[in-house]
């Protein structure tokens, strides 16, 4: 069998979108290939407790290598930077070890300098590098808020592009974002669309809640989606719950507003009754986010049988699935009706178990990097 490496700080048992998916694609891999993952350590942030009713098993013909964590506080600009370097130096050298002429690579785009080392890795060892796009840097950077000088941004644009345009095949999570790397890459660059998938076999559609209309915000509560904006625009007679942590929690909360709850971090587990305590989920991205990121809460709302109210660029990939199949709202609605809520929440459950489904969406990975 033909060896796969899988490259990525993220992996289970962390509990991030991002190891549960690269998780999952490795245990589908162990079907055609002998699978290698290297990686970072097991906890990505040492505060959170690990889910032990977590139902994902990794296979145990899938060979883990972990080179050790970064004891930097990433909270902090400066810690965050300064890991990011650090970490992908150490997968890389682990790579550089490992990794053999002809074998085949999947790597994912954080932290965002390995794609540099590992590209120019590839140069030099001739194996098939696969990257799976999750964020898109240095243009991420700009709704990040994380200002770089004209001339500085300018120079590392060109080296990302340049690593870029050394990459055999990319597997983007939308339309917008096969645009944007294509345009990275170059028009000769093989960009192919993988979506993340619904968990349809773990959450199940629940009864709407009674009473008022509730929208809940469920994951990272960071910079670039647009919360503040969210609430500041928030109508008065409907409620809005929050569940998870990030940058912007307590700039959320200072605003003190009597219609909007904070509910804490919240395990994997626990998702099916997270998103049946709600009417509406809420997926929200900042103007400027065009083509560089797709929430992959989007398929669990659906599993769940939640209409989405999308707030974001109106071309996104997110944007495009609500239009086309009528399962939510872009923007703020005229008016709540329950009857269509429900509708729109059904045809949504229906989409995710017809087109997004794990089997279907790791079908389509396989079929990708073959």
């Amino acid at each position: 069998m033909k060896t796969l490496w899988i490259i990525t700080e993220l992996f289970p048992p962390d509990e991030t979108s991002t190891a549960y998916i690269l998780g999952e694609m490795a245990n589908d891999s162990t079907k055609e290939y002998e699978v290698h993952v290297i990686c970072g350590p097991e906890v990505y942030d040492t505060r959170k407790k690990i889910d032990v009713e977590h139902p994902f098993h990794l296979n145990p013909a899938v060979m883990v290598h972990q080179v050790k964590g970064i004891g930097i506080d990433k909270n902090k600009a400066l810690g965050k930077a300064l890991s990011f370097l650090m970490m992908s130096w150490r997968l890389q050298r682990l790579s550089r070890r490992l990794v053999k002429r002809g074998d085949k690579v999947l790597l994912v785009t954080n932290p965002a300098p390995l794609i540099l080392l590992i590209s120019r890795l590839r140069k030099k060892r001739q194996f098939e590098l696969n990257v799976l796009v999750h964020d898109v840097f240095p243009e991420n950077t700009i709704p990040a808020g994380l200002k770089m000088p004209g001339a500085v941004y300018r120079f590392v644009k060109k080296q990302f592009d340049k690593a870029y345009s050394r990459v055999d095949k990319f597997l983007t999570l939308g339309r917008d974002m096969a645009e944007v790397v294509r345009g990275k890459a170059g028009d000769k660059a093989q960009v192919c669309i993988v979506e993340n998938w619904a968990d349809i076999d773990t959450i199940k559609p629940q009864p709407m809640p009674e009473g008022n209309i509730m929208l809940e915000y469920a994951g990272n509560m960071g910079r670039v989606q647009g919360l503040d904006k969210l609430v500041h625009e928030l109508p008065k007679y409907v409620e809005l719950h929050f569940y998870g942590t990030g940058a912007m929690e307590n700039s959320l909360k200072a605003m003190g507003l009597s219609n909007v709850f904070f509910h804490g971090p919240y395990f994997r587990s626990q998702q099916n009754e997270v998103l049946a305590a709600c009417h509406v989920a809420i997926v929200t991205l900042s103007e400027n986010m065009y083509g560089l990121g797709v929430p992959s809460k989007t398929y669990n709302i659906m599993a769940a049988g939640r209409p989405i109210i999308y707030f974001g660029p109106e071309k996104g990939e997110i944007a495009l699935m609500i239009k086309e199949n009528k399962i939510g709202y872009i923007g703020w609605p005229e008016k709540w009706d329950m009857e269509e809520l429900k509708e729109m929440g059904k045809r949504a459950r229906e989409l995710a178990e017809s087109t997004y489904c794990k089997e279907a969406i790791l079908t389509k990975y396989l079929n990708t990097i073959r």
